[in-house]
This record gives structure tokens, sequence and C-alpha cells, in this order.
């Protein structure tokens, strides 16, 4: 079977500025308008013949009634039978919209595609201020309310199109006086002024509701994916009255939305009962008086009352179309926001055989705080090497590690890799050459296999990955399970060990055969047994490679070539151990402390 093709907008169009939801939505339609337009006029010739039913039973009535039916069948005939072949034709038509059923299909697919790359382009910074799960409800509830608002396309505003074509043509057709055109054209303003009108507040009244939504999936049901800490801490009933809160704000937000609903339609249903009384106050006189036939007063009410049934759909759909039209432009507050550059012209390409990546007196402040986050950072980073970053919490290790990932620029000065600028150097050719071992490894409910190859499960390298195992101490375990390197680890990776899980972190990173490897706190969560095992892992498997280690446990880089202190952003002290040690200086405090003021039997002074 053939791929479907997958037709993303052209971002240069993206409609940022625009609050528009008609905008929004001819963004991501404008590549599939011409199958859209093509079965738009198929639907409107379809409802439109299937609505002049009501014109050719008046016709029949008619001719029975003036006898000419009697006298002539074959004029009878050849009134009703094309039209009942037509008829016939249209209702089989349906078979013919399976294209159309099909570009729908693609159409929410692409939506939700052009999103989640739009997403993953976004700053780290965005997502962290995000919750996990206010973000996927977006995506989830724009691309379920996008399918809702095409059914509602679909099947009642085309319909409705084609049904008032038909409905129009059949009173231009019978012989009735001409305002019946008028009288047909005010039932529908004012029914649809009054729906429109009466639901005015709903919009707000849904966004609200929706809001409350994204924030009970972000504040209450993202517990659910940290199973370990709600059951440790016994968090159930707190979670449970959280939900009820939550829950209760967001229905009686929804209760608002009923009132108003409930209230429209009442309006409406004495709208269209004095539409009828008219009409009939109208038919009657006719009647009597000799000029309106039996047939044509018949057509007049199948028409009014289809019409209605018409109508009625329109505003039924448009209490459904205000709350899909809210969860769709939810995504658009996430669109809106302009991804960060992060490439910049000349593109150069990664030297191949790079010896050092340098740190060029590089500052940095983040948005809304005071003081540099990273203050004239001078730092050479030799190829093959380990360097170990160490300092107290918010001296700046871990933003000058994303800044090494490109997940943020310097405000000035620069970093290189072999002499060429890293914001030259498109981001997808250097992080192929970056492995990450986090603190906390970031694990998915699929097989162990999977989480360790991750982006290269259809390429892989057999011998690299089982090497990968075995560096990561990883292969007898696998042994040990019955569906082996198959086994599902659960949500979050909850069936393994803190130990189990940065062991197979370590293997993610040895498969990527990376020129840099990053160990972010890696062994912190660890205990001493869990620790030696990761600490020789490392050792092993990522010797000759060049490595840059966050610690604060200073015992696990006692060898690294090179240990830089780092204090509210800035590089304190830079050499290897024994050299730290001796300057007695910040680094041989934090180890006097972590040593109780022991190393190898001799006393440190610790001021």
């Amino acid at each position: 079977m053939q791929d479907p093709q997958f037709i993303l907008p052209d971002e240069r169009e993206l409609p940022a500025e625009s609050a528009s939801f008609l905008r929004w939505l001819w963004f991501f339609l404008k590549p599939y308008r011409r199958t859209f337009f093509m079965f738009t006029a198929l639907r409107i010739v379809r409802f439109a013949t299937l609505a002049m039913m009501p014109f050719f039973i008046g016709i029949t009535i008619k001719g029975f009634e003036e006898g000419w039916a009697m006298t002539d069948p074959a004029r009878l005939m050849w009134m009703i039978v094309p039209y009942m072949v037509a008829y016939g034709l249209a209702l089989i038509s349906m078979g013919l919209f399976l294209n159309e059923a099909a570009m729908e299909d693609r159409l929410n697919r692409s939506m939700a595609l052009f999103s989640v790359r739009h997403m993953n382009r976004l700053s780290l910074n965005w997502h962290e201020s995000q919750g996990s799960g206010s973000k996927m409800q977006r995506i989830t509830t724009a691309r379920s309310s996008l399918k809702q608002l095409y059914n509602i396309y679909k099947w009642s505003l085309v319909p409705f199109v084609g049904s008032v074509i038909g409905i129009f043509a059949s009173v231009l057709l019978i012989d009735a006086p001409f305002y019946f055109l008028l009288l047909y054209a005010g039932f529908i303003v004012t029914f649809m002024a009054v729906g429109v009108y009466t639901a005015r507040n709903l919009p707000k009244m849904h966004d609200r509701h929706n809001k409350m939504l994204e924030k009970l999936t972000a504040r209450v049901y993202e517990f659910v994916g940290a199973v370990r800490t709600v059951k440790a801490f016994n968090m159930g009933a707190y979670i449970d009255e959280q939900a009820q809160r939550h829950e209760a704000d967001a229905h009686f937000a929804m209760r608002d939305v009923f009132k108003i609903t409930y209230f429209k339609w009442t309006v409406l249903n004495m709208t269209a009962f004095f539409w009828i009384v008219l009409t009939l106050g109208l038919c009657l006189p006719g009647m009597f008086g000799g000029w309106l036939s039996a047939g044509a007063f018949a057509t007049v009410f199948f028409l009014m009352f289809n019409l209605w049934s018409r109508l009625e759909e329109m505003v039924y759909m448009q209490d459904q179309f205000l709350e899909y039209r809210n969860g769709f432009m939810r995504i658009s507050e996430t669109l809106r926001e302009k991804p960060q550059m992060m490439d910049f012209a000349p593109a150069q390409s990664l030297p191949a055989d790079w010896n050092d990546i340098r740190f060029n007196d590089v500052n940095f402040t983040y948005d809304g705080q005071k003081g540099h986050a990273l203050h004239s950072i001078n730092l050479t980073i030799p190829r093959g090497k380990t360097i170990a970053l160490t300092g107290r919490s918010g001296a700046g290790k871990s933003t000058l590690v994303r800044m090494l990932m490109k997940q943020m620029l310097p405000e000035t000065g620069a970093i290189t890799v072999g002499g060429v600028n890293l914001n030259n150097i498109p981001g997808h050719e250097w992080l192929n050459r970056i492995a990450l071992v986090p603190q906390d490894v970031e694990l998915f409910n699929i097989t162990i296999r999977d989480n360790i190859l991750l982006d290269r499960i259809d390429n892989v390298d057999e011998e690299l990955y089982q090497r990968a195992l075995r560096h990561a101490a990883l292969d007898e375990l696998i042994a040990s399970l019955p569906d082996g390197d198959a086994t599902m680890i659960g949500e979050r990776g909850i069936k393994l060990s803190g130990g189990q899980r940065q062991r197979l972190g370590i293997a993610r990173a040895f498969v990527r055969n990376a020129d840099l490897i990053i160990f972010d706190e890696a062994t912190s969560a660890l205990d001493s047994l869990s620790e030696q095992v990761i600490q020789t892992a490392m050792e092993t498997a990522f010797a000759g490679k060049t490595m840059v280690i966050i610690a604060h446990r200073l015992s696990t880089v006692k060898h690294a070539d090179n240990l830089i202190v780092m204090e509210n952003g800035e590089i304190v002290e830079n050499g290897g151990f024994a050299e730290l040690l001796a300057q007695n200086g910040t680094f041989a405090k934090l180890w006097a402390m972590q040593s109780e003021h022991f190393i190898d039997g001799e006393a440190v002074a610790a001021q």
C-alpha cells in the first residue's frame, strides 16, 4: 500500500500575528485546497438535488388536482423520472467521497505533525515553563477539534447551503407569489441572527472551560505519571481532592454554557413558530382565493419544515462549532511562539578532526533574573580529555552544559569547535556527535532495546549495541528476563531500579558513538555500590572519548584530566585534582566537607 502524503503547510505563511480562526484554518487547509473545493462543489449539488423533493411532490399533487396527470401521464413521467434518477444518483454518490475522507484524515495528521515539529523547535525555557500535560492537551484538543469542525462543515454547513439552493429553486419553479422567497429569506436571516446573538458569550465560556481542562491535566492528572512518588508519599487522597476541586470548577464553567444554550433554543423555537404562523397566514387566503394550488401549498410547507430542520442543525452545530473552534485555536497559542534561532549563516560543517572546544569570554543572563548566570567564561576542552565541572548548586554548571549542547546561545562571546563558531554549525550535525547521560534518565514505555536505540531502531549496528550492553553491565540483567531486551519497562521505566536506569542511559549514550559525552550528575542519586558500577562503565565504555562531567560527589571525578570549579557563574579554579587540593581554596573546602575532613588519611584544614 502506498504511503500517505502528508503535506505540511509552509511555515513562512504561519499567521502568527492573527487571531482569526479562518486564517488559521486556511493555513492548514491550503495544501489540500483542490480536493477540498472539488468535494465541496459535489456536496452542494448533491444536497440541492435532495432538497428539491418537495417541489416534485407538489408537481405530482398539482397534476392530479388539475387532471392532466391522468390524461397525459407521459408528461408527468418526463418530469418525475429524470429527477428520481438524479435523486438516486445523489444517494449513491457517497462512494465518491472516500478520497475526501482520506484528505480530511491527512489534513488532521498534518496539523498534528506540524504542531509537534514546531514545538520541538521552541526553546528549552519555553518547554520548562509549560506542563507536559498542558502541551499535549493542546495538540490532542486541536486535533479532535479539527476533525469535528470538518464534520460540521461537510454534514451541516454544506448540506445547508445545498438545501437553501434547492429550496429557492423550488420556490421559483412553483406557481407561488415571488414574495415567498422573501419569506424564506427572512426566516433564515432572523433564525441565524437570533442564534448568533444569544450565543455571543459562548466562546469566552468555552475558552474558560478549556483552560480549566488544561490546568486539570497539568496539575492533577500529570501526577499519575509519577506513580512512585504518589505511592511513596501516600498522595492518593490529595490527588483525589485536587481532582475533585478542579473538576468542580470545570463543571460550573460548563453549567454557564448550558444556561445560555437552553435560553437560546427557547428563543429560536419561538422565532420558528412566528414564521410558520406567518406562512400559514399568507397561504390560506391563496387557497380560498384559488390563486394558490394545493400542490403549491404542500410544496411551500414541505420546504418550510425542511428549511427549519436544516436551520436547527446549523444552530445546533453552532454550539459545537464554538466549542471546537476554541479547542482548535488553543494550538495557535503554541504556534505563535517563535522558535529560537540556533543556527546562523554562513553554515559551516563540523570539522571531522576538531581538536578542542573553546569558550571565549562567554556571558549569559536568564530573562527576568538579575546578574549573570555565566560571566566571562574562558575554557578549553581538549579532545579526548575528561573535564569535570564542580561547584555548589546554582553556580552555572548546567547553564554551561546547555550552551555546549546548543540549547542556549551566549549573549556575548563565542563557543568554537575546532575553530568554527558553534552558532554556524547546524544543530542536527552537532547534536548527532553528542551523547548525554542525565541524572534522571528519561525512559519510555517501550522495550529495553528500543529505549537504548531510540532513533537508531531501524539502523542499528548490532555489534555496537551488544558492546553497549556489556559496557553498561546490562547483559546479565537482560539474560535474567524472560523476554530479554524485548521486556517492556513501564511508564518512565518504573520497572527498573535507579541504577538500572542509569546503566540503560550509559548504553544509550554508547550506541550513539559520539565524540562528546556529557554526564550531568549521572551518579548523584545512586548508592555507593551502584555508583561504582556506573563509574566503571563510564571509564571503560568511553575511554578515549571527550567527556564533560557535572558532579557534586567529588570522589567520582578524582581521575578527571581537569576540574573546573564554578561559583556565581564564574570559573574560580581550574586544574588537576591534586593541584586544586594543594591550593587549599574553594575545591579543597568542598572536598573537606564531603570527606569529613580526611583525604587518604591526612587531615585537611577546613575553614
